[in-house]
């Protein structure tokens, strides 16, 4: 085994090169003096092997890679059905697709996919792979966005990394975060009160402490109303209407009520409340009652302030919150789930970034202890075999949210405001979370193997041999040959109408035209080699014909290239 890293220097300059494992920087290092031309370092890494490995698919998450080949065939499964299958139906195909054993499928290496696009294959043009920087296809049920699948040697691929129908179905049930959100308890606590009123099973009042009747929620929402005001008793069923959507879409890490009451006396505080599942605060503190509606400048009700549960910022205020419940509700569940994804994304930067290190941190004490069950949405088991042993790093034993909890009382104490207390300690926090657990420092040594300069080669990809490549892939037959650049050649002449139309110069692979091309091997590396550029979105694989491009020039390309192959 081994890699080649190429160098480009100006001036003899010491490259300094080390290979080790995951997560370990090792005490050793060797150095290579480079030329002032242009050079590769070659590594070449010994390994006993008696007998190849077997090879299997390794899936990488919200992973894309750098271009695709082309698309499952039409005789595996139709374009149409690509875009509605589950990721089982797709690796049933591309299984099959690969059992062929026909010259086509010689120089797959994997395939890439996502909800609602095709099924695209990939050789070793495509790498290297990237993260695909789009959100997930909906975040709260947990669906995948692009996933790409490629072919590793066995042990490479952890034991669980299987598609199965059974995992696909349970899935979408067992996204339910782990980990303890750490809630500003304190600043609550001061806000509200030491106890609020929840509702047991049986929908009885009773009292519990603030900290928690308001644990693991991602937001608070403070509803200020009363029974005697009308437009409270109309805003009311529609709030507990979006309350137990919500309990449903996110029962944990979701949204928790709290009801401050402006009623005049007790019993008509408890007739309202009788109705609503949410918490509430007593009655009998009416002080605190005016003191957050002087906190978040209540000046009528109903009124209804969401702040963020770790920091308690304000997220959305009482002149838009209720306007969205109300406009939410009307539009159905989907829309208070998108309301609900809204405010989220209103959180200050900290928060989400200590939410992002919980997260991280529960998964990999998951793939240490074995606990983590088997979805198709991640590699549960951690690769041993590339990580340092645990005997051998720096443990970590700090817990994220008690460290939070600490910082924050220890900076109240200082004087600090409690609202900006909450935010610095998760800043600081995420700081020390993210500082590294093992030395970097390197000492020269030696590596087991070779590792030396080298001329860098130049593979001589021509048009000529890329036109060959795609007749041997489809059984010799030139037509393809001519139908690709005919199709091509229409939407350069599209540009050339209108050049600074970009609805002209982008196009999905998928859409109905391009995918003449797309669907033959090897077409979309040619039409690379003649101007085109193939990235990445987060809906599909985009062709495009760039600003830069000479479309005259590469009209004449395209026309006495046809000339050529049509004869």
């Amino acid at each position: 085994g081994g890699f080649c890293v190429e160098a480009a220097t100006t001036s003899s300059n010491s490259c300094f090169l080390f290979v080790g494992q995951v997560n370990f920087h090792p005490k050793w290092a060797t150095s290579l003096e480079t030329s002032d031309s242009k050079q590769s370092i070659k590594v070449s890494i010994q390994l006993n092997i008696s007998s190849p490995l077997k090879a299997r698919l390794r899936s990488e998450i919200n992973t894309v890679p750098v271009v695709v080949s082309t698309r499952l065939p039409e005789t595996i499964m139709p374009l149409q059905t690509q875009l509605a299958a589950s990721h089982f139906q797709k690796r049933a195909a591309f299984n099959a697709y690969m059992k062929n054993g026909d010259s086509q499928n010689s120089t797959v290496i994997g395939y890439t996919t996502r909800p609602d696009a095709p099924v695209y294959l990939i050789d070793n043009q495509s790498f290297p792979f990237r993260k695909s920087e789009g959100q997930t296809h909906n975040p709260i049920a947990g669906e995948t966005s692009w996933m790409t699948f490629h072919y590793l040697p066995d042990p490479l691929v952890p034991d669980d990394d299987e598609i199965t129908e059974e995992k696909i179905s349970s899935s979408n049930n067992t996204n339910v975060p782990k980990f303890d959100i750490p809630i500003a308890d304190d600043y609550f606590a001061g806000l509200l009160g030491n106890q609020l009123l929840v509702k047991n099973a049986a929908s009885t009042p009773t009292l519990m402490d603030t900290a928690n009747a308001l644990a693991n929620t991602r937001l608070v929402a403070l509803y200020f109303s009363a029974q005697w005001c009308g437009p409270c008793r109309g805003f009311t069923p529609l709030l507990i209407e979006f309350y137990n959507v919500l309990k449903k879409v996110a029962p944990s890490h979701g949204l928790e009520l709290v009801f401050v009451s402006s009623d005049q006396d007790e019993g008509q505080f408890q007739q309202y409340y009788g109705k609503m599942p949410f918490a509430a605060l007593p009655f009998s503190n009416r002080s605190l009652a005016q003191q957050a509606k002087s906190i978040f400048g209540v000046r009528g009700i109903p009124s209804l302030v969401v702040v963020d549960a770790l920091s308690g910022r304000i997220v959305a205020s009482p002149d838009e919150s209720r306007r969205e419940v109300h406009q939410a509700c009307q539009r159905g569940e989907e829309a208070i789930e998108t309301l609900f994804r809204g405010w989220l994304e209103k959180v200050p930067p900290e928060s989400t970034s200590m939410l992002d290190i919980l997260a991280l941190s529960c998964q990999e004490v998951e793939a240490g202890t074995g606990e983590a069950k088997e979805t198709v949405t991640a590699n549960t088991k951690s690769e041993q075999y590339l990580k340092m042993k645990e005997r051998d790093k720096k443990k970590n034993t700090v817990d994220p949210s008690a460290r939070v909890k600490e910082l924050f009382s220890q900076l109240v104490a200082k004087g600090m405001e409690p609202n900006a207390a909450a935010v610095e300690a998760i800043k600081q926090a995420t700081v020390e979370q993210k500082k590294p657990l093992v030395s970097t420092e390197l000492e020269e040594g030696t590596i087991q193997g070779t590792c030396e300069n080298c001329a860098v080669e130049i593979e001589n990809n021509t048009i000529d041999m890329m036109v060959e490549k795609i007749c041997q892939l489809n059984a010799g037959d030139k037509s393809k040959i001519v139908m690709i650049l005919s199709t091509a050649k229409k939407y350069v002449a599209n540009v050339r109408k209108d050049p600074s139309n970009p609805r002209f110069r982008n196009f999905r692979l998928s859409n109905k035209v391009f995918d003449r091309i797309t669907s033959n091997p090897g077409s979309i590396e040619l039409l690379m080699k003649l101007g085109f550029v193939v990235f990445h979105s987060d809906l599909d694989f985009v062709a495009s014909i760039p600003l830069s491009v000479d479309l005259t020039l590469m009209g004449d390309v395209f026309d006495n290239l046809l000339t050529k192959y049509s004869s």
